[in-house]
């Protein structure tokens, strides 16, 4: 039985659906039409016939890697009137259904095994193309079964009829009695039944026992009633839900476009919406990109007005009948306790994707404000960090906050929220330790990185000195959140009491005012061109973050050429490096870190260029030609002007990019490692132990056992977090050479570049961030000739010799692999055509053997999700096999089944099609390879294989 009161909810949204969709699904009507004014038993032809007849069924008889029409139509070329009796006893009702349906199958099955000629790998006639040929002749009397709808619908509807993935006969008489109850339900539907009568043409069957109808509903109550219900659960909670202005994709491009309904305030908003995610609070927005809470709240809604305006659209009215004009824009929810905010916002679905169209590069995400001023503190020895992190931290000039750190009062945004996400690049903050300032500094850096000496959420910015405290002993003065008494963190002094800041802490302990802190705020950025010797000094002996001094004086005690820059020269400018001759490129990127004192300019370096820019590549462009280093070369600091600069930075960043989503990735741990890559907790310590501890590993094992997949999880879960910007993948094979990996000379028009490989350049992205891990992946590392590919980096790779320098082949330049560096390489132990790796790498390398991951705890709950009777059947199949291979002398464990050909798939993508393929695809021509000599042994694999699907 059914429940009704389940089934009413269902016929009504049905009652809707079917005016919308008739146009679509009326073939079915139409199909039983067409074949029952085309079917003859007894036609001269059965297969033409056949073909003829189900001409109008479409995908009922063909779809995804199952062809039962084609296969019938093949079978009748190879015998005619076998197929004809194979009919003729299917549609004698004078014998039972469940023997009909055998017997046809038994049939079909002699037919594709008499007549094979190699390609006929299964006959396809399931309990799903049977039931349809039945349909089909007596569409009073059957309908079409298929596992997948009759299985939501007995779930749905509470049936204590459940149908199983075995595809037999008792499965679909059970079905039909099920359809049987709501096909009785539709026909004392009399309004339903006239709607469904009075869209039918001649060319449809009438369907006077509502049995096509049925077949119809239990169609849309899967594919469509279970969706729209599911969508409906996940909108619980955010309001209206009986509003919606009407606004199509297409008319908020349109408007996107509009400079008189988006202004350019509006375009900010709605930037900084989508790069939040799409749902956020004003004052997560306001935390995040700047700007006040007013400026998201009261913006929006006169955005929303200017729609209305332009549109005409409907506009909801509050209960005080006042209009409400976010709703045009936006869906809402109460915010959580711990979420900064009242009341959240989220993009109407229609506007995100309009959104996703419309280019808004030339947007601001961030607000341009003057530096903010930060009290920083890192606590006492007894409750913050210790004395020995303290002095590391003062040393690599960085603070450190942990990322959790409360809020203050009845503030929703958290310390750690403002350490994270509200300072910026240029801020001014004084640290204190406990009650005792110690020093004045600004942030030099963009975002927070993690801190590696205390990792677990503390997180460190850099900044440069402005000037050291004249007296730590214990601040007792005034108390306020940003003073040292104050058991705060990180908290920003309001520019409202910059006054009282200045009497209490910059006058007394740095013997300056605000003024003096902030006068070089609005000064504008100077740009220098500076050129090193390398027959000297070469860029690349200076690590990032490494401050180098210059002198202003030559070794004879002579001033250095336009000695005027080195005295212009203030902190926070900007440094072009580039090499002479022998290189002649620009090969890095630094900032003035002090000014001149009397004797020296100080600068650090802050990239390292992987494609370093040509000098004579920048000396062809005519807008460089008046730049002072071209007009003038002799000489070492050299000015640039805004537009050079940025003219040379164009070129940098079009050769260097600087990954756009490095600063939004997710956090990756062991336990998101161990849900994916289906090993033990055990088997990842081991893992993981050994790269740390040699820093080069190979992946070996079988086909499928996702050895590329987990290199890449391996990576994240090392690094913490899903960072593709630094992982770089290539694959080795038999011409792969030292010029593709590291450098070599490459055709340039008519001549031979000095070309950079992939390996070199990857090397300098990662020795940029030196406090980020960095991984090379190499797959099918045994393919190329390892001596040959590395070269003298055979050395360099090694754990005890990274950070070393070595002098390359072809430029002579100083090189170096970085510390930050990881190189895992994937093998595949069942291909018998790969030579062994050579001992001089392989000593070099750890090595770690990867297993099918059936048993795992992570498979088996990715499997258990599924609750699919066919997948769990093909598994255990799978599992026997494998020990079937592993058993095999000629073959061995290596040659195992891997887990990977069935993942990566929702609930909704695990069909029968899918794993068929996999099956026909991946796993027989596997087998065929491993059994060529045994082709009984293969037999009986494609036969138990196979089987998993011969019901359905």
């Amino acid at each position: 039985m059914i429940d009704i009161a389940k089934l009413r909810p269902i016929l009504a949204g049905y009652r809707a659906y079917f005016p919308r969709h008739w146009e679509d699904e009326k073939y079915k009507w139409e199909a039983i039409q067409h074949f029952q004014k085309h079917w003859n038993i007894d036609a001269t032809n059965f297969g033409e016939m056949f073909k003829e007849a189900t001409d109008k069924t479409y995908n009922l008889l063909a779809s995804g890697y199952a062809y039962p029409k084609a296969m019938i139509q093949n079978f009748a070329k190879a015998d005619d009137e076998a197929v004809r009796q194979m009919f003729r006893d299917l549609y004698d009702e004078s014998r039972e259904l469940i023997v009909r349906v055998g017997e046809f199958q038994n049939a079909a099955d002699s037919i594709r095994v008499n007549y094979n000629d190699g390609t006929w790998r299964n006959h396809y006639q399931n309990t799903n193309a049977i039931s349809t040929y039945l349909w089909l002749m007596y569409p009073d009397k059957y309908y079409i079964y298929k596992y997948e709808l009759f299985r939501d619908a007995a779930v749905e509807l509470n049936s204590e009829y459940r149908p199983k993935k075995n595809g037999s006969v008792e499965n679909m008489i059970g079905g039909y009695q099920m359809y049987d109850e709501i096909c009785q339900a539709i026909c004392e539907d009399e309004s339903l039944v006239a709607m469904i009568h009075s869209a039918m043409n001649k060319h449809c069957y009438f369907d006077p026992k509502m049995k096509t109808a049925t077949i119809d509903v239990g169609f849309y109550l899967s594919r469509f009633y279970l969706e729209e219900k599911k969508n409906a659960q996940e909108e619980e909670g955010w309001f209206p839900k009986d509003y919606n202005p009407g606004i199509t994709v297409s008319e908020w491009v349109e408007m996107l476009k509009d400079s008189s309904v988006f202004t350019q305030n509006a375009l900010q908003i709605m930037k900084r919406m989508k790069d939040y995610g799409g749902q956020a609070t004003c004052t997560q927005l306001s935390t995040k990109y700047g700007a006040t809470n007013n400026f998201y709240n009261a913006g929006s809604s006169a955005l929303a007005q200017r729609v209305a305006e332009k549109t005409g659209c409907e506009v909801m009215t509050g209960d005080n009948g006042n209009a409400r004009w976010w709703p045009i824009l936006y869906m809402g929810r109460n915010a959580g306790a711990n979420e900064a905010g009242a009341y959240i916002w989220r993009l109407r679905r229609e506007l995100a994707k309009a959104l996703e169209i419309v280019d808004l590069s030339d947007i601001p995400l961030y607000v341009d404000a003057a530096p903010a001023i930060w009290k920083i503190s890192e606590g006492t020895d007894r409750t913050g960090i210790s004395s020995t992190n303290k002095q590391i931290f003062l040393e690599r000039q960085v603070v450190v906050v942990h990322s959790s750190t409360s809020a203050k009062a009845t503030s929703k945004v958290s310390q750690g929220q403002s350490f994270m996400e509200a300072i910026k690049k240029g801020d001014y903050f004084y640290l204190c330790y406990g009650n005792s300032i110690q020093l004045l500094g600004q942030f030099n850096s963009e975002k927070p990185v993690e801190n590696p000496e205390m990792k677990d959420g503390w997180y460190e910015r850099s900044y440069h000195v402005i000037a050291k405290a004249i007296d730590t002993s214990s601040y007792n003065g005034t108390k306020k959140w940003w003073s040292p008494n104050d058991n705060s963190t990180c908290i920003k002094v309001d520019e409202s009491e910059y006054a009282q800041f200045e009497k209490l802490i910059l006058q007394p302990y740095f013997g300056m005012t605000v003024t003096d802190l902030l006068k070089g705020a609005d000064e504008p950025r100077r740009y220098w061109w500076l050129t090193a010797n390398p027959k000297i000094w070469s860029f690349a002996d200076i690590k990032i973050g490494e401050e180098q001094s210059y002198t202003l004086y030559n070794e004879n005690g002579n001033k250095r050429r336009v000695f005027q820059n080195f005295l212009d020269a203030k902190v926070g400018d900007i440094v072009i490096g580039y090499e002479a001759n022998p290189v002649k490129k620009i090969v890095a990127l630094c900032e003035i870190t002090q000014a001149n004192d009397g004797s020296n300019i100080y600068f650090a370096k802050t990239e390292g260029l992987s494609v370093p820019i040509e000098y004579a590549a920048l000396k062809a462009y005519p807008e460089l030609e008046k730049m002072e280093f071209f007009v003038q070369p002799n000489g070492s600091l050299f000015k640039l002007t805004k537009g050079e600069f940025e003219f040379i930075m164009d070129i940098i960043r079009e050769n260097n990019p600087v990954n756009p989503v490095a600063a939004s990735t997710t956090k990756y741990t062991k336990a998101d490692f161990l849900s994916k890559v289906f090993m033990t907790e055990e088997r990842y310590d081991v893992l993981e132990a050994l790269l740390r501890n040699k820093m080069n590993i190979i992946l070996q094992g079988a086909p499928g056992v996702g050895k590329t997949f987990a290199a890449k999880k391996l990576a994240y879960a090392m690094m913490g977090e899903a960072d593709d910007s630094r992982i770089e993948l290539v694959q080795f094979h038999q011409n792969y050479t030292y010029e593709d990996f590291i450098m070599g000379y490459r055709p340039d028009g008519a001549e031979f570049k000095l070309t950079d490989g992939i390996f070199y350049r990857f090397c300098q992205i990662a020795a940029n961030h030196p406090d980020k891990e960095y991984f090379f992946i190499i797959d099918e590392i045994n393919r190329g000739n390892m001596s040959k590919i590395f070269g003298e980096l055979m050395m360099l790779i090694e754990k005890g010799y990274r950070g070393t320098k070595g002098t390359l082949a072809y430029s002579g330049m100083p090189f170096a692999v970085p510390e930050n560096l990881y190189i895992i390489g994937m093998m595949n132990t069942a291909d018998r055509s790969l030579a062994m790796i050579d001992y001089a790498l392989r000593r070099r390398f750890s090595f770690f053997e990867m297993e099918p991951g059936f048993t795992s705890e992570g498979f088996q709950k990715y499997q258990n999700a599924f609750g699919n009777e066919t997948f769990n059947a093909l598994i255990d199949q799978i599992k026997v096999l494998n020990k079937e291979i592993a058993e095999d002398p000629s073959l061995g464990r290596g040659f195992r089944i891997g887990h990977s050909y069935f993942c990566g798939r929702e609930e909704n993508g695990c069909t029968t099609d899918w794993m068929r393929s996999v099956v026909e695809f991946d796993i027989l021509p596997m087998l065929a390879e491993y059994w060529f000599d045994e082709p009984a042994k293969l037999r009986r694999w494609e036969k138990n294989l196979r089987g998993v699907f011969d019901d359905e």
